[in-house]
């Protein structure tokens, strides 16, 4: 399969929309939790698939960084 260039100003663009993704999750992931016990458990399902949202957006993140030096 062909590896597909990307322009710097789509790499930039991607970090962009990452860095405004992980303040996006950072954010939720700083709620309190409810009283209810079933409630208390579906945040803590969110809070699991967050979390591993933001490791996998990290990843991209420092790929497209390494990418973006090596455009200089």
């Amino acid at each position: 399969m062909p590896e597909i260039k990307q322009t710097k100003e789509q790499l930039e663009r991607r970090r962009d929309e990452i860095n405004a993704l992980l303040n996006r999750v950072n954010n939720d992931l700083q709620l309190e939790l409810d009283p209810d016990a079933d409630e208390q458990a579906i945040q803590v399902e969110q809070n699991e698939v967050a979390v591993t949202m933001e490791a996998n957006l990290r990843k991209e993140l420092a790929m497209i960084e390494d990418q973006l030096i090596d455009l200089e």
